[in-house]
């Protein structure tokens, strides 16, 4: 057969394999990043739309390793390659499927009526990664945002230590409701705050739900705020927390554990084991801590891959 794969097909395998990016990146070479603009500049459309696939916007910008970086704001400059007066800024701006853009609130250099402006212009964006000091929109840009905005499936947010409980609280939940597309959802919080219930609820059809929290423990009243019962049953659960006790998550498992794919926990408590038992569906365990005999005899005996510390003392 003498036929060939045309680039818009490749592109379209791509997006069907493309995944979130796992871990964000916070500083990036500048030589690296001036030799991926020339060779943009000089390679073909279809080349400079696989660029811009995955769009990462470091706040930090390190000239060396182990230096410490520079505070800059490089949201004007992606504005300006996807501007939609020229024909060349609206066909990248429909190429961007994911954005990563985490400004922390200890140097105020973003503008959140930027934000606003870039996923405005970007129609097939999927995937955003942000940081609740980006996001104090009006209530005027949020009702463009939930008219005219992208489809978002995943969502990953970063509590910042600058701003109050409230704030945060807020511009996380307005965020949030602005996307009822949303499939995945990570939020990940550096307070010593409670996670508190969404209001208004927003009632996502959520099948993944990840929790990175420094004190917090019980993580139920926020994910059943969350769900919408009438949808499809959540299948992956992920919870971890920086201090020394275990996550407590009875009602989450007794309420969604007969449907979870994959589960993952720093340690849980002894009486929540019992639930463990009854995640009849689950092929996926990762556990922080090594476990003790009575957790392994509560592993469901169905999984295909355990994940946990190899040394009994960590």
């Amino acid at each position: 057969m003498n036929s060939i794969l045309g680039p818009d097909l490749i592109l379209e395998i791509l997006d069907s394999l493309a995944v979130p990016l796992y871990l964000h990146q916070r500083s990036c070479d500048l030589s690296v990043l001036a030799t991926c603009s020339a060779v943009c500049k000089a390679w073909s459309p279809h080349a400079q739309r696989l660029l811009f696939r995955r769009v990462v916007l470091p706040n930090n910008i390190y000239q060396e390793p182990f230096r410490r970086g520079s505070t800059r704001n490089n949201l004007p400059s992606f504005l300006d390659a996807i501007d939609p007066e020229t024909e060349r800024g609206r066909w990248l701006a429909e190429s961007v499927i994911g954005l990563t853009l985490r400004h922390t609130g200890r140097t105020r250099t973003l503008d959140s009526a930027a934000l606003a402006t870039a996923l405005l212009r970007t129609p097939n964006l999927r995937h955003l990664d942000t940081t609740t000091i980006c996001c104090d929109f009006d209530s005027e840009t949020l009702a463009r945002l939930r008219e005219s905005g992208p489809l978002i499936t995943s969502l990953c947010i970063l509590q910042d230590i600058a701003l109050g409980p409230e704030q945060h609280k807020r511009t996380m939940h307005q965020l949030v409701a602005s996307f009822p597309s949303i499939r995945l959802l990570e939020i990940t919080s550096d307070l010593n705050s409670l996670l508190p219930p969404f209001n208004p609820l927003p009632n996502l059809s959520l099948v993944c739900v990840k929790f990175n929290t420094t004190m917090v423990q019980d993580v139920g009243p926020c994910l059943t705020s969350l769900m919408n019962s009438a949808a499809e049953p959540l299948q992956v659960l992920w919870h971890k927390s920086l201090g020394s006790h275990p996550s407590q998550l009875g009602t989450v498992l007794r309420t969604h554990g007969e449907r979870l794919r994959s589960l993952s926990v720093k340690t849980l408590e002894p009486e929540q084991l019992v639930h463990l038992a009854l995640c009849a569906r689950l092929e996926r365990f990762e556990v922080g801590r090594f476990p003790d005999a009575a957790t392994f005899a509560s592993i469901p005996r169905m999984i295909t891959h355990l994940m946990c510390p190899t040394n009994p003392s960590s």
